[in-house]
């Protein structure tokens, strides 16, 4: 129901809040609804059918994705299956016998129909009509309210109440309403959002409080429907005249924002579920509008019909084509950790994780709320700013952090920089040993530690600022990897930002060395928002990697890249190359094993 007007508007807006004279301000815009339900207002066209007359931010920046679980009527599955048609029936289509016959079981009369629950009708006069007959069959003491309204007196120059409402707007506050105890009403103003009380919300009254001394109503006692199974009439809420101006007319009109909801229009109940209503299509003039009214119930048995007509239910064939040359993407790609984690055994297979994050302080609570990166049971860090003895937890980690300013010794310019720094979050359960003093590598970024139990594994991570030389560079990173190697005979894993483009096809000299040391590069798309491949994880041996890949963050330049290792393997591998004494036990699986050392690693 949003317009393209609406849609430019809010591009526009964020544009001058965030400075940034890209699409939305640059910002992710998630769009979730459906195009076959009911329309814009005033006859605009829907954000996907392409409008030359209009602004469209829509066509280039969206792709698709289709939702598939249907949550409404997630337990009666024959019925959603029919709705799934008539979501997309064509007007010139006729429904199948079998979803006709389905659908006429449920047609009803006027007369048998039962009173007390919710009626959907296409127009405005049909609502009010039937609200009108419900509120004087159900209830005898019915109490019209009229508005309050006020007009500055010529003559004393103040406010005074009129004796009768004024014709008002017909989308304002209404000029009289009637109600009773017990009577079924909406409210149709946001009065107060966090307690429910706002526009659309269901309710029933269940107490009149008139002014002290007059018989005129100063509060209206409502149960909302959305907490009614917590609330009494003894705690019920207690709402207050809304004040509205009405314009040209100098009178200020103060009147409770309610009407009368034993019946409600199509367009007022989309987005609702309810257990049971009475639906009728006489009068349906709008694309969507007869699925809209016909799917709001859990199931088929909470349906009754009173007026069908199937030519009513179509859908809005621009809306078919439009999305029919949508561009279909894919979740697949977007949280690989996520996918892969029902396949983690999280008693053998260690999740490593690398984030540059552009500053540790400011972001240390979107990485702690972060859907993936919560996973890791170790989280490398690089440009982290930290300075001093500061380090900002996570919660559940042990941290070791060096800062750039005890990363170099012969670099002064680059000690005194703000920015850089590395950081190794452990889980809390994991023993782990920092190596701090390596001898021979002096200017470079990094920090060591060796995780214990439940892995022996070695794990350094390394930052390269830009403006750090390879020349100076490279003799320190093949220190630290000649100190890493004679250290141990285990798993070793070397991660960071190392400012050398993968993805590009000039010279290379970073990954030549890590290859002429031996070791693999698991990660093999961009890492950047500008494509580049400068976020790499290195591993001793690859036949222990599971799975690896790319995160993302919204908060970050870089995205995280991960690797899953798995224990058992690092295990086996190192002790049938270095433990002649060693024999496997009978459960070990050889050929998955060995097999594994011929596996592709990026998966």
């Amino acid at each position: 129901m949003v317009s393209k007007d609406l849609f430019a508007y809010v591009s526009t807006r964020l544009k001058q809040i965030k400075g940034i004279d890209l699409p939305f301000g640059g910002m992710s815009v998630l769009a979730v609804g459906d195009f076959f339900q009911l329309p814009p207002v005033r006859q605009s066209k829907p954000l996907c059918v392409y409008d030359p007359t209009r602004l469209d931010h829509w066509r280039d920046n969206f792709k698709k994705i289709t939702l598939t679980d249907i949550m409404r009527q997630k337990d009666d599955a024959a019925f959603a299956e029919v709705l799934n048609r008539l979501r997309v029936k064509d007007r010139s289509r006729e429904l199948s016998e079998p979803d006709a016959s389905l659908l006429a079981t449920r047609y009803a009369s006027p007369v048998t129909c039962p009173k007390n629950i919710l009626h959907i009708f296409a127009t405005n006069k049909q609502v009010d009509g039937h609200n009108s007959a419900m509120l004087n069959l159900l209830h005898k003491d019915v109490v019209q309210i009229d508005a309050d309204d006020y007009k500055k007196d010529k003559k004393t120059g103040r406010m005074a109440r009129q004796a009768t409402p004024v014709r008002g707007p017909k989308n304002g506050l209404p000029d009289s309403i009637k109600v009773a105890v017990g009577a079924r009403v909406m409210i149709t103003r946001n009065i107060d959002v966090q307690a429910g009380l706002c526009n659309g919300t269901f309710a029933k009254v269940v107490q009149l409080v008139n002014y002290p001394n007059e018989a005129r109503v100063q509060k209206l006692g409502l149960e909302l429907d959305c907490v009614a199974k917590t609330r009494s009439a003894e705690n019920s809420v207690f709402i207050d005249r809304q004040e509205e101006r009405m314009q040209n007319t100098g009178v200020v009109r103060r009147q409770f924002p309610v009407k009368l909801a034993f019946a409600c229009t199509i367009h007022k109940v989309q987005g609702m579920t309810t257990s049971e209503a009475a639906v009728s299509l006489k009068g349906v003039f709008e694309h969507g509008m007869g699925y809209v009214a016909l799917s709001r119930v859990t199931s088929l048995s909470g349906l009754h019909i009173l007026h069908m007509d199937e030519r009513k239910i179509h859908a809005n064939p621009e809306i078919t084509a439009a999305l029919a040359e949508m561009t279909e993407d894919s979740l697949d790609g977007v949280m690989p950790l996520f996918h892969v984690m029902p396949r983690v055994d999280k008693a053998k297979d260690l999740i490593v994780v690398h984030h540059n994050t552009e500053g540790l302080s400011c972001h240390v609570q979107d990485i702690a709320c972060h859907h993936e990166l919560r996973f890791a049971d170790v989280l490398c860090l690089t440009e982290t700013h930290l300075r001093g003895s500061a380090a900002a937890c996570l919660e559940g980690y042990t941290m070791f952090h060096r800062n750039r300013s005890d990363s170099y010794t012969t670099c002064p310019d680059l000690a005194t920089k703000p920015g850089g720094g590395v950081g190794i979050c452990v889980k809390s359960h994991i023993a782990a040993q920092e190596k701090k003093y390596v001898q021979g590598v002096t200017d470079i970024e990094f920090v060591a530690v060796k995780l214990e139990a439940p892995i022996n594994l070695l794990i350094a991570a390394v930052y390269r600022p830009p403006g750090h030389s390879l020349r100076a560079f490279l003799p320190s990173l093949g220190n630290l990897l000649r100190y890493l190697e004679v250290m141990d005979h285990h798993q070793i894993l070397v991660c960071g930002d190392f400012n050398e483009d993968a993805l590009s096809a000039s010279y290379k000299p970073v990954l030549e060395l890590f290859c002429s040391k031996g070791y693999t590069q698991l990660i093999t798309t961009a890492t950047t928002d500008k494509n580049t491949l400068i976020d790499l994880i290195f591993v001793s041996r690859p036949q222990c990697a599971l799975y690896s890949g790319v995160l993302q963050t919204y908060y970050s330049y870089h995205n995280p890249v991960f690797c899953v290792l798995n224990t058992e393997r690092v295990s086996f591998i190192w002790r049938k190359q270095f433990d002649p004494q060693w024999r496997p036990e009978v459960n070990i699986l050889h050929k998955d094993l060995e097999d594994a050392k011929t596996s592709s690693v990026d998966q």
